[in-house]
């Protein structure tokens, strides 16, 4: 280490050690130390995962993505400068009630929910325009385009990772992918389990993994019926409420009968309609990957460590990629 990195580092603990209870890492970790900053997510990782559980009583997949979301754009370190240790409060209470607690907060904030619009609205805000959003909006089965393939500088970047790295990946997609006999003789020497009880254990993951597919796949095919039935029946009301125009305000049976059955399509229209926003809400929140808590139990480490460490390596990913596409686009 040369001197001038000496004196910096003697300089960032000594400003630390004058915040009352500050680890005297504090200061490595603000100014971007990778080694700090590894040694603050095994050390707190399991508390910063844990904390909007305990707090606010969010799911699983939630906290993942809220332990994400702390350490992306280094937003919990720009926080942590504010440490002074007054009124003798200790580093974690500050880290707890101060800054996860407004990060949470601005984290809900990026999930207020869109305000929808049914698909049975008529265009131009008449009954009697000839078409509704329905009749103008794609497919949203057919509006994506389909991912894709990985190149070879992808398999390059993933054939270049460390194999406990490599493995991180193939537990994250366990309900594509199975494991290698390295792959399990690894796992089995992390997790101190023996070679012939880790493939059980990992099964065990597969086993719930293909059932939440399973009805992933049921999601989608109820919101393929139900649109279909939207898109077969959207035109039924106005069609009725033209029917209603073209017989005029004359009060008879059969006027009775086309409003009550005017009413009945627009309620059915409306609840199919929410059924489907219900449906695509399902089919978004739901995760397949590999929950956190399982790949934990699988390497025999805490859940905080096995957030810490994911994040590293999809940050390295991103980074990696992002350097591919640069070179690919010059």
């Amino acid at each position: 280490m040369s001197t001038t990195d000496s004196t910096t580092r003697s300089a960032r603990k000594a400003a630390a050690a004058a915040r009352t209870g500050a680890p005297e890492w504090l200061d490595d970790c603000i100014a971007g130390d990778a080694k700090a900053r590894r040694a603050f997510q095994d050390e707190l990782g399991p508390s910063i995962y844990g904390f909007p559980t305990k707090i606010y009583g969010v799911d699983e997949a939630q906290a993942a993505d809220f332990y994400v979301y702390v350490f992306e754009r280094d937003r919990i370190f720009h926080r942590l400068r504010t440490f002074e240790g007054r009124n003798r409060i200790q580093f974690r209470t500050f880290l707890s009630f101060y800054v996860l607690k407004a990060l949470f907060v601005e984290w809900q904030r990026t999930h207020k929910e869109i305000r929808t619009v049914s698909l049975a609205t008529p265009l131009g805000g008449g009954d009697d325009e000839g078409g509704t959003l329905e009749d103008v909006l794609p497919d949203p089965a057919s509006a994506a385009p389909a991912p894709a393939a990985a190149g070879p500088e992808a398999t390059l970047l993933v054939a270049g990772l460390e194999p406990e790295e490599r493995l991180d990946l193939k537990l994250l997609s366990l309900v594509e992918q199975d494991l290698t006999p390295e792959d399990v003789r690894l796992l089995a020497r992390l997790s101190g389990r023996s070679v012939r009880d880790t493939p059980a254990a990992v099964a065990e993951v597969q086993d719930g993994l293909r059932a939440k597919d399973a009805k992933a796949t049921q999601l989608r095919d109820e919101l393929d019926s139900t649109w279909g039935w939207i898109h077969v029946r959207s035109q039924d009301p106005q069609e009725t409420r033209e029917s209603l125009r073209l017989l005029g305000p004359v009060d008879s049976e059969r006027r009775r009968r086309l409003e009550e059955r005017r009413v009945e399509l627009e309620t059915a229209l409306a609840k199919r309609t929410r059924q489907r926003e219900r449906l695509v809400r399902e089919i978004e929140a739901y995760k397949v990957t590999t929950p956190y808590k399982d790949i934990a139990r699988l390497r025999g480490q805490a859940v905080g460590t096995v957030c810490s460490r994911i994040f590293r390596l999809r940050k390295r990913l991103l980074e990696a990629f992002g350097e591919v596409a640069e070179v690919e686009a010059s």
